[in-house]
């Protein structure tokens, strides 16, 4: 039978969870904006650098690269290290990165992006380790999914100041602000950390086989199912972010000003659905019932974006889009707070790491999938259409998780 981490412990105090939850928002705002300010200037770098603007997006590929490689690594890190330190240890590589990527060289670039996705794909693991501590079976999903609210505002954050301090400093000097929030916020965690780390373990081993814990989680049914679940519902939310303005523009013949502010409809919904989904979660005491309910709506959205035509009203296809948003964008949360819960006891991170390994793989093979689509149909309408098959996939493995959870409980 499964251990739930909370099983059987007195409530935590308050104070431990908004300390826990504020600095763990944090810390995921920080690896969000870091991953996304080259991104948001990226004109502006591929003009100085003389090279053309997509390659400079291919850094968002190479931070989840590297984000894939730490994941398997983390849990091994928490236990040795603990998590409050490892979080700490996130935050110093994009302090690192972006000092890396400062120095102007293509090759250095490219090299920073990686690291980027080293301090990345070591966020989530501690956070779950440490919010397994501090939540109830009756928040534990609004708990996370609160937590989960750092990477859309990290998003904001970038495409706000990355911009304007780029204009003015130049974008080799605007990482300096990047690097300042990672090293301040690194330092001050330095105050909390005997209270969070008092659980590490020194003779814990520092390294463990990469696909230890990939082997752990796919013995056990319900997190099997879940790391295929990231893979599909991660694969939309990329999609969705990377083709929705593109789709707008070419295909309805909107404005890019029009298109963006469709996208900007998806992040707010996003911060909007994360809370929400957790809410309905812990008010029906199911993440499996909830992430199926969201994955039917995230397949419904998309379904109805194949049928966006021109003389759709504005209103309309922004609505469209804000629902599209708020179900696929707003999984994560819950996703997460599920795979802590069926975690054994005490591996609520290394089953963390499992899953975003997938995850992180759904984030690049999603807009190949995509574009793919596009090729195969000729529109991206086409594409929608298989984002609402890769949804209904992810209902089929949401529930083919919960079944192998509840034959857990029965063992």
């Amino acid at each position: 039978m499964t251990a739930h981490p909370d099983a059987a412990r007195a409530v935590p105090p308050l104070r431990d969870t908004v300390t826990v939850v504020a600095f763990m928002i944090w810390v995921q705002l920080t690896g969000s904006m870091a991953s996304l300010w080259l991104p948001a200037i990226a004109p502006e770098v591929a003009s100085a650098l003389g090279v053309d603007a997509a390659l400079i997006g291919l850094q968002v590929v190479a931070v989840y690269l590297g984000g894939m490689v730490t994941s398997l690594f983390a849990g091994g890190l928490v236990a040795r290290l603990g998590a409050w330190r490892v979080s700490q240890v996130s935050l110093g590589l994009f302090a690192f990165a972006h000092f890396v990527i400062a120095s102007g060289s293509l090759t250095l670039i490219a090299l920073g992006s990686f690291v980027i996705g080293f301090g990345y794909g070591l966020i989530n693991p501690p956070a779950a380790h440490l919010l397994s501590k501090v939540v109830t079976p009756k928040n534990r999903n609004l708990v996370f999914s609160i937590r989960f609210t750092g990477v859309p505002l990290g998003g904001i954050a970038a495409s706000t100041f990355a911009p304007a301090l780029t204009l003015v400093e130049g974008w080799r000097a605007s990482m300096a602000a990047t690097i300042a929030v990672s090293l301040a916020l690194l330092l001050v965690m330095q105050v909390f950390r005997a209270r969070w780390d008092a659980d590490r373990s020194r003779a814990a081993p520092l390294f463990r086989s990469p696909m230890a814990d990939i082997r752990d989680a796919w013995r056990l049914p319900a997190i099997r199912w879940m790391c295929f679940t990231g893979l599909f519902l991660a694969a939309i939310q990329l999609s969705l972010n990377a083709f929705a303005v593109t789709f707008l523009v070419e295909e309805t013949g909107y404005t890019l000003v029009a298109a963006g502010l469709a996208l900007t409809a998806v992040q707010v919904a996003g911060v909007v659905g994360r809370i929400a989904w957790g809410v309905l979660a812990d008010r029906i005491r199911n993440g499996f019932a909830a992430l199926v309910i969201n994955a039917l709506l995230t397949a419904g959205s998309a379904l109805a974006t194949v049928f966006v035509a021109p003389e759709w009203p504005l209103g309309l296809v922004y609505l469209l889009f804000f629902v599209f948003g708020f179900t696929a964008m707003g999984w994560n949360g819950v996703f997460a707070s599920t795979v802590v819960e069926h975690s054994p006891e005490g591996r609520a991170g290394n089953m963390t790491g499992a899953a975003l390994f997938f995850t992180f793989s759904g984030v690049i093979v999603g807009p190949a999938i995509f574009t793919l689509g596009h090729q195969l149909t000729g529109s991206y309408s086409g594409s929608f259409l298989i984002t609402a098959l890769l949804a209904l996939a992810g209902t089929a493995t949401v529930l083919l998780a919960a079944r192998g959870a509840r034959i857990s409980e029965m063992n």
